[in-house]
């Protein structure tokens, strides 16, 4: 039962990296202003993503060392992407 709230967590993780991904892909790639609805919605989530992407590692991180590095495939998974993101955001 443990195990399965495990796989559950690191799932989530992967899966809030992915959407940080898109959201930060997506905001790059079009202009969000040209719609006022678009440009609210990206006004108001901007701070709790930008929050998101340097959080998320810090927190993978610490699950894989509490883990004793025995952590599954998908915490690694879900760090590339977030380290991927970083440096995205940082070379931008």
């Amino acid at each position: 039962m443990k195990d399965n709230k495990k796989l559950v967590f690191d799932i989530v993780i992967l899966l809030g990296s992915f959407i940080v991904l898109a959201f930060w892909i997506l905001a790059n790639q079009i202009n969000v202003y040209e719609n006022k609805f678009i440009g609210i919605i990206y006004e108001i989530l901007w701070l709790p993503f930008l929050l998101l992407v340097f959080v998320l590692p810090v927190l993978t991180t610490v699950l894989i060392i509490s883990r004793k590095l025995v952590a599954s495939n998908i915490l690694f998974l879900a760090l590339g992407i977030q380290v991927l993101l970083v440096l995205i955001q940082l070379l931008k």
